[in-house]
C-alpha cells in the first residue's frame, strides 16, 4: 500500500542538489524542502493506511464517508499519538489498537516514533518561518533520508500487523 519510490527519488534529488550547491542560502532551502516533502509523504501515508482499513473492513457507506470526512480530512499532522494513533483508534477501536501495538516490532515502532518526533519539531519550526538570512537549524537532506527509512519501516510494520489482525 505505502509506496516509497517517489519520496526516495525526491529526497535523493534534493540531497544531490544540496551537495552540489555553492550558494549559502541553498544550505537552508534544500533541507527545508526535504523536510517538508518528507512530512507531506508521511501524512499521506498515514491517511492511506486509515483509508485502507476503511475500504477493506467497513461496509456501511455512512461509516466509510465518516472516516473520509471526519477522521482523515480533519487530521492535519503526523504525530503518532495525537494524529495517527487517534485516526486508527477511531477506525479500528481501542481494543484492536492495543492489540496492534502489542504485536508491532518494538525496535521498528520506537525508531519510527523517535523519527516522527524529530521531524515534527523541525517541520513545525520550518513551516512557520521563512528564510530571511538568519541562522536556522535545519536537517540536512541526508538526515531526512535516514529518518524516512525509520518511518517507512515503522509504517510498513503497522500495515503488516493490521493485515494480520484482520486476517484472523
Amino acid at each position: 500500500m505505502i509506496t516509497k519510490e517517489n519520496i526516495e527519488y525526491n529526497l535523493a534529488q534534493i540531497n544531490r542538489l544540496y551537495n552540489k550547491s555553492r550558494a549559502p542560502r541553498h544550505a537552508l532551502y534544500f533541507p527545508k524542502l526535504a523536510t517538508l516533502e518528507l512530512c507531506g509523504w508521511i501524512e499521506e501515508s498515514m491517511d492511506d493506511i486509515v483509508q485502507w482499513c476503511s475500504d477493506n473492513y467497513l461496509f456501511d457507506p455512512n461509516n466509510i464517508d465518516f472516516v473520509k470526512s471526519q477522521v482523515i480530512k480533519r487530521t492535519y499532522g503526523f504525530d503518532y499519538n495525537s494524529d495517527f494513533r487517534n485516526m486508527l483508534m477511531r477506525v479500528i477501536g481501542i481494543i484492536n489498537l492495543e492489540q496492534l501495538e502489542n504485536n508491532l516490532d518494538n525496535n521498528k515502532f520506537l525508531a519510527m516514533k523517535s523519527s516522527l518526533d524529530t521531524l515534527k519539531g523541525c517541520r513545525d519550526s520550518e513551516a512557520h518561518t521563512y528564510t530571511k538570512g538568519v541562522t536556522m537549524t535545519v536537517l540536512a537532506p541526508s538526515v531526512a533520508i535516514q529518518l524516512f527509512r525509520n518511518v517507512y519501516l515503522g509504517l510498513k510494520e503497522v500495515e503488516k500487523c493490521l493485515f494480520e489482525l484482520y486476517a484472523q
